[in-house]
């Protein structure tokens, strides 16, 4: 039995009734009759841990419904989680959420939300909105059962200045006795203190030891995803003396990667860069539901909810065995009970977009300008979605840039695409550092608002995949060629979700990823910072259907400059 209260492994043996431990004990087993069991199971030797919970997470970055998620995370450990909704909540606003709440209900996975906090994730000058979530909707959401926070406050900046509407969330919140999550990527000092002082309890952004440090010192729960997890982060963590308030979340795990791991990955990482073992498992486990108040999960103990996973070996996984509230729910990599949810939630307004593919010009993906030109460049690196802005001549010949490592790219809001809107007026954009030579890609999933957004070497191209993407109803496309047939993830719920296996899901992406990485692309992750070009809050230059932007001063530039 892996105890993450003491940090001690011991030989033992439990009872389970009604979904919950009884007896916990240490030993072989129980004395001849001293207890009456129903079914007696023995682990012969296997390691015993609590079930893993994700308390920061979106369930829409695996491109799939709640119950197609809970199939593709229940086999890797991870027996609970605290969604956010927010991509299904910036397309389809409270309605989105609700449903979100609904569909997750009734699955063998343990689901708890959070109302999203910034839809629209910043103001509409700086991009066009699809949704908005207004403080009294935050306290009509909350009253919905399983609904314990209010997501990442994704405008650091915006609340840390003291903007009313977040003041106003956020103090719904706390009246609603919600947990408030944090977004902080940047700041620090008095900025950071400020945005603290309103009661946000956590941060999950990108970590390092400094930073990690700063915001333990100022109250807050730091949670660990896999690209915080490096040896100078966890040699930090290990240097605490105490831990308490440190975490490990996944936050975004898109569908072909959920089929290779999901929390269980990021405490092998962990493990692996020097984190002491039984403190990862903590960390997985007791920690994250002392800080969501659920005192009857993350250990196995008396009283708890029997959530817990068979492992060959301590942090050994996947997990042969997971079971939520006493029952086994998967076994050998695979869910072995069903996961529809009870019962079926009904569908929102919008939740099948309707859009006019015929309504899309080729001339939405050239840049209005010949010869030689002034221009703000997005430049992208290959590890990660942060960037910088580079101001050089370019040119320009039938609207394409004859730089090679220079791709074109537009955002289009959905209210642009639908039947019998009114004409759409282009801003059309140049990013450099991504190694794309031919094609084009189109999706309607893109952070946060989740406008279309395009982005490629050939207009043609661009027109093909994004005709393809609206056709089905949203989803992603990738066409290697004006006249070639494109290749396409169909994603018809709001534009962002399947209901297909996640397995099904996978195979399309890798199809597309693959694809991208044929025609040039050289990033780590070539879909991710795709679908991450169009989020104006993350660092520090993005594209929206407005213009650049500058994230962190928070205005909008032109991305031809004038002469």
């Amino acid at each position: 039995v892996v105890d993450v209260v003491t940090h001690a492994v011991y030989r033992g043996w439990f009872t389970v009734l009604d979904g919950r431990f009884v007896e916990v004990e240490e030993g072989d087993g129980p004395r001849p009759g001293e207890v009456e069991a129903a079914e007696a199971l023995d682990l012969g030797g296997a390691y015993v841990q609590p079930g893993m919970l994700d308390v920061h997470m979106h369930i829409e970055s695996s491109l799939v419904t709640p119950r197609r998620f809970a199939e593709g995370a229940l086999p890797r450990g991870t027996t609970t989680v605290l969604q956010d909704p927010h991509e299904v909540a910036n397309v389809l606003g409270a309605p989105g959420i609700r449903w979100m709440v609904e569909a997750s209900r009734g699955l063998p996975l343990r689901v708890f939300s959070a109302v999203s906090s910034c839809v629209p994730a910043t103001s509409p000058d700086i991009e066009t909105p699809n949704a908005a979530i207004t403080p009294a909707e935050v306290l009509e959401l909350a009253a919905e059962r399983d609904v314990l926070a209010l997501g990442e406050v994704m405008d650091f900046q915006g609340l840390a200045a003291g903007d009313e509407h977040l003041a106003a969330m956020v103090a719904a919140a706390h009246a609603a006795g919600l947990s408030v999550e944090g977004h902080v990527p940047s700041l620090s000092g008095p900025a950071l203190s400020r945005y603290v002082a309103f009661g946000v309890r956590s941060d999950h952004t990108l970590m390092t030891a400094p930073k990690l440090l700063e915001q333990l010192r100022k109250g807050q729960w730091v949670m660990v995803q896999e690209k915080s997890v490096t040896e100078d982060v966890v040699g930090a963590v290990m240097g605490l003396p105490d831990r308490s308030r440190v975490m490990l979340i996944t936050d975004d795990v898109m569908p072909n990667r959920l089929l290779t791991g999901h929390l269980d990955r990021i405490v092998s990482l962990a493990v692996e860069r020097g984190w002491d073992p039984l403190d990862a498992i903590a960390a997985a486990t007791l920690r994250p539901a002392t800080y969501l108040g659920l005192s009857d999960l993350g250990l196995v103990a008396p009283g708890a909810l029997a959530d817990f996973v068979v492992t060959e070996g301590l942090a050994a996984y996947p997990p042969r065995q997971v079971y939520v509230g006493g029952r086994l729910v998967a076994e050998d990599g695979a869910t072995v009970v069903a996961s529809s949810p009870s019962p079926q939630p009904s569908a929102p307004d919008g939740l099948a977009q309707a859009f006019d593919p015929a309504a899309v010009l080729r001339s939405w993906f050239e840049l209005p300008a010949s010869g030689s030109v002034r221009a703000r460049v997005i430049v992208t690196n290959e590890r990660n979605s942060f960037t910088t802005l580079d101001e050089r001549g370019v040119e320009v010949a039938g609207g394409v840039p004859t730089d090679e490592d220079l791709s074109l790219a537009t955002v289009v809001p959905r209210a642009r695409l639908r039947p019998g809107a009114a004409p759409h007026e282009p801003v059309v954009g140049l990013v450099a550092g991504l190694g794309l030579r031919r094609g084009a890609f189109a999706t309607t999933f893109a952070h946060d608002s989740h406008n279309l957004f395009v982005l490629g070497r050939d207009p043609d191209a661009m027109l093909t995949a994004t005709r393809a993407v609206l056709r089905a109803g949203g989803g992603m496309a990738f066409a290697p060629a004006g006249d070639a047939e494109p290749l396409l993830l169909s994603l018809p719920l709001a534009g962002l979700l399947s209901d297909d296996p996640v397995a099904e899901v996978a195979q399309r992406f890798d199809a597309i990823e693959r694809a991208l990485v044929a025609a040039g692309m050289r990033h780590l992750n070539p879909l991710l910072l795709l679908t991450l070009l169009p989020l104006s809050v993350s660092p520090d230059y993005k594209l929206t259907d407005k213009g650049v932007v500058d994230v962190q001063a928070r205005v909008v530039l032109p991305p031809l400059v004038e002469a």
